[in-house]
């Protein structure tokens, strides 16, 4: 009985490290040089270049969130107090 509770327990650890590095692989890498010589200025701008990218891809990711609901009350559907202070309790 108890190396069933221990297996699943590795199991599950095993899980959560294996998402971990799917996660960790999926990330996109992005590269400066693409062969040949590359001179200060063109890798500056380059970077500056990749930034903004980087920066226009989180501002969109932001945008495209939903929003959520506000809270409200489970008691009497209220969202001006939630159930611990309701005061029909």
């Amino acid at each position: 009985m108890s190396n069933a509770v221990l297996l699943v327990s590795e199991v599950e650890k095993l899980h959560t490290e294996n998402q971990c590095q799917k996660r960790k692989r999926a990330t996109r890498r992005t590269y400066i040089a693409r062969g040949g010589v590359l001179s200060a200025a063109e890798g500056a701008s380059r970077a500056q270049a990749a930034q903004t990218r980087h920066e226009e891809a989180t501002a969109e990711a932001a945008a495209e969130r939903p929003r959520r609901a506000p809270r409200k009350c489970s008691i009497c559907k209220s969202t001006e107090h939630t159930a611990r202070t309701c005061p029909r309790r």
